[in-house]
């Protein structure tokens, strides 16, 4: 288990750190196994949509980025045969850490 600063240093790298641009991603469209990628807005966010097979199986993959306005990446997903799995989560991990930090300073008190 991480210490409290070790957890502390962890929550401001995920604050701070924006995640990969959605431009980054668009240029996964050269990559064999790639067959569409698609960028547009809808309610205020921008979304990225990742189409392409996986290199083992070939069975087809969709992977969907969400960004705010400001293009920090909010939640990543992985969709298989229609169904989503989200991958990582901003709000979720934001709210993890700030959990476990709390708890360890409570161990610390003890």
């Amino acid at each position: 288990m991480l210490n409290v600063q070790e957890l502390k240093v962890k929550l401001a790298h995920v604050l701070a750190n924006k995640g990969v641009p959605p431009f980054v991603l668009a240029n996964n469209i050269s990559e064999a196994n790639y067959d569409e990628v698609s960028l547009y807005k809808r309610d205020q966010m921008i979304i990225v949509d990742m189409y392409c097979k996986d290199d083992e199986t070939d069975e087809p993959l969709q992977f969907r980025y969400m960004y705010n306005k400001d293009e920090v990446l909010l939640k990543s997903e992985m969709i298989i045969a229609g169904r989503s799995s989200v991958m990582w989560d901003r709000e979720a991990e934001i709210a993890s850490l700030t959990k476990q930090i709390q708890q360890a300073e409570t161990l610390v008190k003890l």
